[in-house]
């Protein structure tokens, strides 16, 4: 899980890349597949990927809550089974719109 993004370093490009500070300190570049609100409770959900596989080839993906108002972007763990199904969902009509094959959370 990666714990913070460096404040202002969201880049846009083709993609959207944030630069993120994990877990043992280190500085890396992630690539953001998606964001999307539950407009049921008001949650900001982030979905991204380091772009490793596990051991079946299949690119690992991550996902946090966030506050888009927080300037430090803090990243915030996912913890009940029903936020993981909504993802899951949301997760597959992303690859169904983008032909990702692949994708594992």
């Amino acid at each position: 899980m990666l714990k913070s993004v460096r404040k202002g370093e969201l880049k846009m490009a083709d993609k959207a890349i944030m630069t993120v500070i994990n877990e043992n300190n280190e500085i890396m570049d992630v690539d953001v597949l998606f964001t999307f609100k539950n407009t049921a409770t008001g949650t900001c959900y982030i979905v991204y990927t380091e772009n490793t596989t596990d051991e079946n080839g299949d690119t690992e993906v991550f996902a946090s809550i966030f506050d888009p108002d927080d300037k430090t972007l803090t990243l915030h763990p996912i913890e009940t089974e029903e936020e993981w199904a909504l993802l899951e969902s949301k997760l597959r009509d992303y690859e169904r719109a983008h032909g990702d094959g692949g994708l594992t959370s």
